[in-house]
């Protein structure tokens, strides 16, 4: 009978804690998972700053809430706050590499950032997100492209040079030719003006390398050629040049001041 009763105890305590629990539900009490829901549906309509505060609340009720991170990162990228969201797109990728959309977030919040530092210059922190965007992405050659960029803007010419090489290896579509033959030329043309000709002359070397039939091209190279001191060279660029269009009085005029 005692037995009886015992059980009788638990199955009533057992129903008020149940009842109390579905009363603070209906009170609005708070669970991650519930603030998690919110957010997410606060999201969905646009509502960044508020969806904002939802996703901190669920890391205020449970900080292993990687997901919370996932959607901070997209919020902040939404508003264009990119040093946030790359910083909670690094809280996610740390927490939990391997989650659903967790590295492919990480991914864009760092190739967003690091291109609006390129536009704004300020380019060590491109560098910085770039190099970051490249371990996570080493065949993507839209961060080898923004890099060579970076460090052009930086001038740091031997480190963009190598940039652009490996762009052009991972630009397997060619979509992005055009672009890193851009960046090579107008990070020779940048060299040579700022009277750093022998810094110009590999990248516009790779500039007629990469672009072979360009006369233009070697016009170019064989003037960063004489400024650097390389007439020898600078006399086969030019050389070159009329061979791919005779038609060149420039190169013309160069090959006669070298004679």
């Amino acid at each position: 009978m005692r037995v009886r009763q015992g059980r009788g105890v638990a199955v009533v305590a057992w129903l008020l804690v149940a009842s109390l629990l579905g009363g603070c539900a209906a009170l609005g009490f708070e669970t991650a998972d519930s603030v998690m829901k919110e957010g997410q549906q606060l999201y969905a309509e646009k509502k960044y700053d508020e969806a904002i505060t939802k996703f901190e609340r669920v890391l205020e009720l449970d900080s292993t809430r990687w997901l919370a991170y996932v959607y901070l990162a997209r919020c902040y990228m939404a508003k264009g706050g990119w040093k946030l969201a790359i910083s909670n797109a690094r809280l996610a990728y740390q927490t939990a590499p391997s989650g659903e959309n967790v590295l492919a977030t990480f991914a864009d919040a760092l190739l967003g950032g690091a291109t609006a530092s390129l536009r704004s210059g300020q380019f060590t922190e491109a560098i910085s997100d770039f190099v970051e965007y490249i371990k996570l992405r080493p065949t993507d050659a839209r961060g080898y492209l923004g890099a060579g960029q970076a460090y052009i803007g930086a001038g740091s010419y031997a480190e963009a040079l190598s940039a652009f090489v490996r762009g052009f290896a991972n630009d397997s579509n060619g979509a992005l030719r055009q672009d890193l033959l851009k960046g090579l030329l107008d990070g020779g043309l940048q060299a040579l003006r700022q009277g750093q000709a022998k810094n110009a002359v590999p990248l516009l070397q790779e500039y007629v390398q990469q672009d072979p039939g360009n006369a233009a091209g070697f016009i170019t190279l064989g003037k960063a050629l004489i400024a650097a001191g390389y007439r020898s060279d600078a006399l086969g660029a030019l050389g070159r040049a009329l061979q791919l269009n005779p038609n060149q009085p420039e190169a013309t005029d160069l090959l006669r001041g070298l004679r």
